[in-house]
């Protein structure tokens, strides 16, 4: 959501990207039959409000299986469908509806289907009637929730078609930039179990290009990731123009977002997509990252009125937020350069009633097959686009400095002393090394499982070359940052 978006010619991509040779494309979406309730010792952890959230768990000393069922949610709707006003050929939106937000009536309780995906770690519930949006998804271990979950469905007045419900979660946008044209409906899905593990795929025909658009979102029983393989199809006979994001509205404190949530981005600058901090240069100018004029645009509380931006050129294959008021984060994983898109947008100081009844706010997290909104791929006939990428939480690590597919480190310097973190997300992790000028100067040995956090602070007279290094049982680096030998 960005306030009056501009319009920019579409800038076809100089080639169709190719997804990674690891990428499954897929050929048919699975529809088996969902239990009709949950197995009778899991209670649904699905609400229509944000609440106080669960009492943090342990992690479990052994993996389940992952267990997928169904279940309902009700949630405030605005009946925004009695305000669609029908378009023509003549109509860039054509053949979607236009809304008169005059003629949107008043909200009512309305039940959604919700699908539950979940395992020792983590929790997902899909709506496959709001656009196959992952709406709900809880970190199991701190007891939080990670996305933001809008205690009322209401259209806004931002988006491609001028209208936009900005229902919270993870939404899928396709064909176009900005929220899609089609994300808003209903999808079908399909539920495929696979050993230890499970996924559930939503899909749509877009009505514009009549092709076809889906993801598949998956865990296993090992750890808490959410794996995200998003992909289109064009089964016409015309080749099409595309853009195809993910979008991550996410809030770690309770349903809002603190001024002392940091964006992890490795990358040197920016492009500004719309801002309404005057201290900022306009649309498309480069800044510097995270600093620009003495602003550190990495911390929320540091913008003034709103800010998107695209970050294209990332020097590491992940990004990250997170909540320094209640430890908590979300690390995204890519393969470098694919997906080419990475965006963040805040609202800022702009007043919730834009999109919400209560205070209740979010940011953005975007992942996208284009580079920008101005950017345009094409897919000809017979092809398909897809790509994977892997989402966990974290919780009590300080921050994060990097992360990969099996943990995440945090190594900050302090007045005199070091604090640094680590956090595994599959397998074990064993040895901690904190290295001074390329030598081990200090080492814990460890036994940190998926879901487990390690942190502490080290008295240091220097902070220049340092690194750390967490090690398997093997003494296999898992992940490291700084200087390190």
């Amino acid at each position: 959501m960005e306030p009056s978006p501009t319009r920019t010619a579409h800038a076809k991509a100089s080639s169709t990207p190719s997804p990674p040779t690891s990428t499954a494309i897929l050929t048919a979406t699975p529809t088996p039959q969902l239990p009709a309730s949950p197995p009778p010792s899991v209670k649904p952890s699905v609400t229509s409000a944000a609440t106080e959230p669960p009492a943090p768990t342990k992690p479990p000393a052994a993996a389940n299986p992952v267990i997928v069922y169904e279940s309902t949610l009700t949630i405030q709707t605005y009946g925004y469908e009695d305000a669609f006003q029908p378009t023509g050929p003549e109509d860039a939106i054509y053949p979607y509806p236009r809304l008169d937000a005059a003629l949107v009536a008043p909200a009512q309780p309305r039940v959604y289907k919700a699908l539950v995906l979940e395992n020792d770690y983590v929790a997902v519930t899909i709506l496959p009637e709001l656009g196959g949006r992952t709406y709900c998804w809880v970190d199991k271990i701190s007891g939080r929730r990670l996305l933001y979950e809008n205690t009322v469905i209401k259209p806004t007045q931002w988006g491609y078609r001028g209208w936009w419900l900005a229902a919270g979660g993870i939404e899928w946008a396709f064909p176009v930039e900005e929220h899609g044209l089609n994300e808003w409906r209903p999808w079908a899905y399909g539920v495929l179990k696979t050993g230890s593990g499970a996924s559930i795929t939503v899909s749509d025909t877009e009505d514009r290009s009549g092709m076809e658009v889906g993801v598949t979102i998956s865990l296993d029983s090992a750890s808490p990731v959410l794996v995200l393989q998003p992909w289109a199809r064009n089964t016409t006979t015309s080749a099409h123009d595309y853009q195809y994001w993910i979008n991550a509205m996410l809030a770690l404190n309770e349903n809002k977002v603190s001024k002392n949530t940091e964006f992890i981005i490795p990358a040197s600058q920016v492009q500004i997509h719309s801002t309404g901090d005057g201290r900022l240069p306009g649309e498309w100018q480069w800044v510097s990252w995270p600093d620009y004029n003495g602003i550190n645009l990495s911390l929320y509380g540091a913008w003034q009125g709103w800010l998107g931006f695209f970050a294209p050129h990332l020097t590491a294959g992940f990004t990250a937020i997170y909540d320094r008021d209640v430890k908590q984060g979300v690390v995204r994983i890519i393969t470098p350069g694919w997906p080419a898109g990475t965006k963040i947008f805040g609202p800022g100081t702009l007043p919730a009633w834009l999109w919400t009844d209560d205070d209740s706010n979010y940011v953005e997290f975007w992942s996208g097959a284009t580079a920008t909104f101005a950017d345009y791929a094409t897919l000809q006939p017979g092809q398909t686009v897809s790509w994977t990428e892997s989402w966990y939480p974290v919780h009590d690590l300080g921050s994060v400095s990097t992360a990969n597919a099996v943990g995440a480190l945090y190594l900050a310097a302090g007045e005199g002393n070091l604090t640094l973190g680590a956090a595994v997300i599959r397998g074990e992790g064993r040895t901690l090394i904190l290295w001074q000028n390329q030598s081990p100067v200090q080492t814990w040995e460890l036994a940190l499982g998926p879901g487990q956090t390690f942190n502490t602070t080290w008295a240091s007279g220097g902070s220049e070359s340092v690194g750390l290094s967490l090690l398997d049982a093997e003494g296999n680096v898992m992940v490291q940052t700084g200087y390190v030998n």
